[in-house]
């Protein structure tokens, strides 16, 4: 076994994934230098496939994971993940700077490590899978790949915006949410209690150490109270 089927072969493995036409991952793995210098297909139109493909995977996978989220925190959260420099990293994690094939410039040029490229590369390998595999076999790659930069971007954003998430989901209905704040305690360790309402009626209370902190908690409970 070649160096490069050896590098071909652990591509496979890093993405849970052996193609049934392996060609289909060597052409993914093929910039166009390399295609160029050798008269070879290059990863361009798996790229165009990819693109697709993930944005696709992760815009499923953002919605079932937060049944109740508005359109505008959806997308900030899949914008958050299907971006050069999220897919780059993720390339580096599976070490596809290593199989990618560059032209003899380009690889001493430092290509390998250009998020341009291992984000593109990534993308066409995607591609491939779902011309290999199906939605099935692309979309369990994806969650393999980004399963878990997708549920941080989501843990990181979920309490902080549920105040946000609540106007949002509020206004859709013309309504709007007020909070209106109490405070206890000693001065070195202050409570703030805020109450939600909506149309003058309360909908929700929530503790924080901060008047933010309990806004963002009344909000949560409304939102868990289906308001």
């Amino acid at each position: 076994m070649s160096l490069f089927e050896e590098r071909v072969a652990a591509v496979e493995t890093a993405i849970g994934y052996q193609f049934s036409e392996p060609e289909l991952l060597v052409t993914a793995l093929t910039h166009s230098s390399f295609a160029a210098e050798n008269n070879v297909e290059s990863y361009e139109r798996l790229e165009f496939l990819g693109d697709a493909v993930i944005e696709l995977a992760v815009t499923a996978t953002i919605h079932d994971m937060l049944p109740h989220a508005p359109e505008g925190r959806m997308t900030r959260v899949r914008a958050a993940i299907v971006d050069e420099s999220t897919l780059a990293s993720a390339a580096r994690l599976i070490g596809l700077g290593d199989a990618v094939r560059l032209g003899v410039g380009e690889d001493r040029s430092g290509g390998r490590a250009r998020s341009s490229i291992l984000s593109d590369v990534l993308e066409a390998i995607l591609g491939a899978v779902y011309l290999d595999g199906g939605t099935e076999g692309a979309f369990t790659v994806v969650s393999r790949v980004l399963g878990e930069t997708v549920e941080d971007r989501i843990a990181a954003t979920r309490v902080a915006d549920d105040r946000s998430t609540l106007q949002e989901r509020l206004a859709r209905s013309g309504k709007v949410v007020s909070f209106v704040y109490e405070r206890s305690g000693p001065d070195h360790a202050a409570v703030y209690t805020a109450t939600a309402y909506v149309d003058g009626a309360v909908v929700s209370r929530g503790i924080g150490g901060s008047k933010k902190g309990a806004a963002i908690a009344a909000a949560t409970e409304a939102l868990k109270a289906g308001i």
